[in-house]
């Protein structure tokens, strides 16, 4: 009987870019385990472990045993939330041990962590599968060219019946893929475009604030609707003290479908939502709009800051 050895080579700096890669993803849901079980270190000492391993210190046991016990902690979690992110902390400590076999089960060693914490939030609010997307998104972003040219090395990750096998296949496959291309919007208008900024007709809106949402980074696009209802409501959300404003846009260069609602809630964009890098000239204010339900406004913030906590950027700039 033959023992396999290696496929290729995996160097000691590629192992700390995937340890670290898994540490990202799997540390803003720690939240989800310590909210059931404040008492309990495991996951928090395998993030610990994955981290000083990723920061430049030798790989020793301490990966192998965190790993183990967040992993049995994960067992012994009172709620599925907290499970999976457990689970995605062991997995970041079991990074460390990725071998250099090219096999599709060691792509768990990548993209476990960031796996299970996306299932972790999706149960976390309501089983939404949009929050599963945020987290997988994020995920994607956050791979580094290292990670990216060691997960290359492998097979794609195996399929499964499980909503875990099916997140992964997600993740991996918006990791090697290349990206749809953008569909041509012909939507004739009228745009609009809901702010708390006082601006004058003829002014341009341009890219380049704080986003509204998650963090409030700075954001690469503007966005618009050709929905009447969509403004008022981007309008009272918005960040800022001026009152809230809806304008009449004109898109100065080209527009695309904007990917949070047709990617992610509404496919085939029945919202009439789009955003640009290019500015929106002002055409006129609208006024006399009805603002939508206070009701609304509030569950919407109060979900939106539940985001935040998890690290959830609900922008997907």
């Amino acid at each position: 009987m033959e023992t396999r050895t290696v496929d290729f080579a995996l160097t000691m700096e590629e192992l700390r870019a995937i340890a670290g890669y898994a540490v990202s993803c799997a540390e803003p849901v720690l939240v989800l385990f310590e909210r059931a079980h404040p008492d309990d270190p495991r996951p928090t000492a395998a993030l610990d472990a994955a981290r000083v391993f990723a920061e430049g210190a030798p790989r020793s046991r301490l990966q192998r045993t965190a790993a183990t016990a967040a992993h049995r902690a994960a067992k012994e979690a009172s709620t599925e939330p907290a499970r999976h992110a457990a689970t995605a902390a062991g997995d970041a400590a079991a990074a460390a041990y990725l071998h250099p076999l090219a096999t599709a089960t060691q792509v768990r060693h990548i993209l476990g962590s960031a796996t299970h914490a996306a299932r972790a939030a999706e149960l976390a609010r309501g089983d939404d599968p949009v929050v599963a997307e945020y987290v997988i998104t994020a995920a994607a972003k956050r791979a580094t060219p290292v990670v990216l040219d060691v997960l290359g090395r492998y097979p794609r990750a195996p399929q499964g019946r499980t909503r875990v096998a099916a997140l992964m296949t997600r993740l991996d496959s918006l990791l090697r893929d290349p990206p749809p291309t953008p569909r041509v919007v012909d939507d004739p208008g009228p745009f609009f475009h809901g702010t708390r900024a006082d601006v004058g007709v003829g002014e341009l809106l341009t890219p380049g604030w704080r986003s509204n949402y998650g963090s409030g980074r700075q954001s690469k696009h503007i966005y618009l609707t050709a929905s009447r209802e969509g403004a008022p409501l981007a309008a009272e959300l918005a960040r800022g003290d001026g009152p809230p404003r809806v304008y009449r846009v004109e898109p100065v260069g080209t527009i695309e479908d904007d990917p949070n609602v047709t990617d992610k809630r509404f496919p085939g964009n029945p919202t009439r939502s789009y955003r640009t890098t290019e500015p929106l000239r002002v055409l006129e204010e609208i006024v006399g709009w009805e603002p939508p339900p206070r009701e609304m406004i509030e569950h919407l913030r109060a979900r939106l800051g539940e985001l935040t906590e998890l690290g959830i950027e609900a922008m997907d700039d």
